[in-house]
C-alpha cells in the first residue's frame, strides 16, 4: 500500500469512529486499569478523611456500619471483594445485577468516577467523583468497611 493509501485508510477508520486505543465503557464490557497516579493518591489517602466524604455524599443512601443494613443503597460492610448486584435483601437496577464485575481498587475508582459510564442505566442517582484525591481518600475509607481489608496495592 502506498503511502496515499495508508493516508486514507487512516482518514476512514476516523469517520468511522475507529480508536487504536481502547475506549473505556460500562464495567459489563470494560476491565479498567488502575492508574499509577491513583495507586499513589490512595497510599497517601487518610481513611477519616474519606469517612468526613462519605458521611458528605454516600451516607445518606448507604449504611457502612459492620451490623447495618440496606438503605435507598445496599449495605457496603465488605464491599471490596463483593460482586456487583449481589448483597443479599436489595432491589438492585437489572443494569447493576448484569454488569458481572467485582468491586475492587481499580472498579470503585472508574465508578466513582463517572456512575453513569460504568454502569449506564443503574438507579443510583450519583454523577461521580472527578478528583482523584477525593476518590482515593473516599475508596481507603471503604477499605476499611471490611471485615480483612484487602492490602493496598
Amino acid at each position: 500500500m502506498n503511502r496515499r493509501g495508508l493516508h486514507l485508510g487512516l482518514l476512514a477508520l476516523l469517520a468511522a469512529g475507529a480508536s487504536t486505543a481502547e475506549e473505556p465503557g460500562p464495567l459489563s464490557e470494560y476491565d479498567p486499569p488502575l492508574p499509577q497516579s491513583f495507586v499513589e493518591a490512595l497510599r497517601k489517602a487518610d481513611p477519616a478523611e474519606g469517612e468526613k466524604i462519605f458521611m458528605r455524599k454516600c451516607s445518606s443512601c448507604h449504611d457502612h456500619e459492620k451490623d447495618g443494613g440496606n438503605g435507598k443503597g445496599p449495605h457496603l460492610w465488605n464491599i471490596m471483594g463483593r460482586k456487583a448486584g449481589t448483597y443479599p435483601g436489595f432491589d438492585y437496577s437489572e443494569a447493576m445485577k448484569r454488569s458481572g464485575h467485582v468491586w475492587n481498587y481499580a472498579t470503585l475508582n472508574y465508578y466513582l468516577t463517572r456512575t453513569d459510564r460504568a454502569v449506564p442505566g443503574r438507579i443510583m442517582d450519583f454523577r461521580g467523583i472527578r478528583r482523584e484525591s477525593v476518590r482515593a481518600k473516599l475508596i481507603a475509607f471503604l477499605r476499611t468497611l471490611n471485615d480483612d481489608p484487602p492490602p493496598l496495592p
